[in-house]
């Protein structure tokens, strides 16, 4: 088969399998990253070790595929009352959709609460001290009705709410305090 037989049915299966996500996951550039080295792979088969069949191809794109459909969030995929995160630089604040439209998403911090079992472990070095169990926090989340409401909107360009070094949203809560910035 050629390659663009292949390109065809690799962007076909996703939309078949994604539907209305498809073209967000068509989009990504990690999805963006393993279908170009498919293509390349197709195209140079004497430089990959384990050769492979056109089906097989396709099923690696379509993992990829499931992978972006799961974890990045899109317009498809963002509904009112979805946990989200907001990243700042490596900070982590956990909030819930309250309003959406085609292309911007509000959201309304939640109370997040931090395991009361959880200490830092620190140890000299850095400006003062480097926290090492950071990682193992751990909250839990409830509505806030005065939490911060914020809007993002969806950047074609970089595929997400928001942009990369600056305020953006990703799928799920997952409240986060950087000891170490």
């Amino acid at each position: 088969m050629s390659m663009d037989n292949l390109k065809i049915s690799i962007e076909e299966s996703v939309k078949a399998a994604f539907g209305d996500n498809a073209k967000y996951i068509l989009q990504n550039w990690e999805f963006r990253q393993e279908f170009d080295f498919i293509i390349w792979a197709e195209e140079n088969p004497s430089h990959t070790k384990y050769p492979i069949s056109y089906e097989q191809r396709i099923e690696q794109a379509l993992e990829k595929a499931r992978w972006v459909h799961e974890h990045i969030l899109t317009p498809a995929t963002a509904q009112v009352g979805d946990g989200v995160t907001i990243c700042y630089w490596s900070d982590r604040n956990a909030a819930t959709v309250i309003k959406k439209t085609p292309f911007s998403l509000t959201v309304r911090r939640d109370k997040a609460t931090l395991d009361p079992s959880f200490k830092p472990e620190w140890i000299p070095g850095g400006f003062s001290a480097i926290c090492t169990n950071q990682g193992d926090q751990s909250y839990t989340y409830e509505p806030d009705p005065d939490g911060q409401v914020m809007t993002f909107r969806w950047s074609n360009k970089y595929g997400t709410y928001g942009q990369p070094g600056d305020l953006q949203l990703i799928k799920g809560r997952r409240e986060f305090y950087d000891y170490n910035f």
